[in-house]
């Protein structure tokens, strides 16, 4: 059991925001604190400072697992519901043929998503951009994305299976979505300039090989003389070749 002040230790973070998170319901007002509220800190500082979430939205998730218990998916889920998210909803038609064809997508995969994930809302304004621009490229490209984010997300969600409890892996949910999602695009970038190099590269070397695979050509063309064809003289059918 500790006080206030062993359980800034404990958590790495000041006492003064201890206080604060205290009066703003985040953390309960006790005389002694435990293990589970240093766990407690932790996802609160995650959803706050990381995920950017409003002191309601966390006070409405800390509820929750404060009351129903909830398993694990329903931790997850409820704190990913909450994380914000880009793109904004419109009432066109344009919007919904592309939330349609979202949807599809997802139902092909044989995802199992929830109609209400905030997610939608980003894809359904990617694909409505999509249509804007003419970047079909971009909507060919869906399939190979899924493909290669299905293999990692499930290992992201294996990884937090094993953590000792929900609320240790919610804490670390919200690190990896919203770090990760950084970490994946800075990636995309990073190696968007060393395949282009590469691509450079070999274009550069074909054309530098170019002009010898010619010369050589050449050569080996003008070292074919008169005497190496078959001409009309040598001819297999020629009448010299034949004795009466």
């Amino acid at each position: 059991m500790q006080d206030l002040s062993e359980l800034s230790e404990r958590a790495g973070i000041p006492e003064r925001m201890l206080r604060f998170y205290v009066r703003m319901d985040l953390l309960p007002d006790l005389p002694a604190y435990d293990e589970s509220h240093v766990r407690r800190v932790a996802f609160v500082r995650a959803l706050l400072d990381v995920g950017g979430l409003s002191h309601p939205a966390i006070r409405q998730i800390l509820r929750r697992v404060d009351t129903s218990e909830p398993t694990f998916g329903e931790l997850l889920g409820a704190v990913q519901y909450a994380l914000p998210v880009r793109g904004s909803t419109a009432q066109d038609q344009e919007w919904e043929r592309a939330r349609g064809r979202a949807e599809a997508f997802a139902a092909q995969r044989q995802w199992r998503i929830g109609a209400d994930n905030p997610a939608w809302q980003t894809l359904t304004q990617v694909l409505v951009a999509c249509e804007w621009l003419r970047q079909h490229d971009l909507l060919e490209l869906l399939g190979a994305y899924a493909d290669a984010l299905e293999r990692l997300v499930a290992v992201e969600v294996e990884l937090l299976r094993r953590k000792s409890d929900p609320e240790t892996a919610a804490t670390s949910m919200v690190s990896g979505t919203v770090l990760g999602d950084v970490a994946l695009c800075a990636l995309r970038r990073l190696l968007h300039e060393h395949f282009s190099r590469s691509a450079d590269d070999a274009a550069a070397q074909f054309d530098a090989a170019a002009p010898f695979a010619e010369s050589r050509f050449a050569e080996s063309r003008d070292s074919v003389g008169p005497r190496d064809s078959v001409g009309p003289e040598h001819s297999v059918d020629s009448p010299e070749t034949h004795h009466a």
